[in-house]
């Protein structure tokens, strides 16, 4: 299916984000997208061993530490994190991610 209807309801809650994931893990993409939504933040440092993220910013602001590195960001805002990378971020926002390969929590190591 070519189109894809924003789910209704929220396929994940957890450290601080809720997301709709748009495409189901059995559908055979070589990409994972989800909205993502935060009322302050990620909750954990993580580092995502086979994922790029990127994170396409529909709403608010904050900032991404990525590799201890503080960046602002802002609605408009595209923000790219290679995989292997440590990172968090923190504020209210509505985030469109992509992820390449999909993503899966066993991937994903909390700090």
């Amino acid at each position: 299916m070519p189109v894809y209807k924003e789910p209704t309801v929220y396929s994940f809650v957890r450290v601080g984000i809720k997301g709709k994931k748009f495409i189901k893990d059995e559908s055979g993409n070589n990409a994972g997208i989800a909205l993502i939504e935060t009322e302050s933040g990620h909750q954990t440092n993580i580092i995502e061993h086979k994922c790029d993220f990127i994170y396409y910013v529909l709403e608010g602001d904050g900032y991404f530490e990525i590799n201890n590195v503080k960046d602002n960001f802002s609605k408009g805002n595209l923000v790219i994190i290679p995989h292997g990378s440590k990172f968090t971020y923190k504020g209210k926002a509505k985030f469109l991610l992509v992820t390449s390969p999909p993503f899966y929590p066993e991937q994903e190591e909390t700090l």
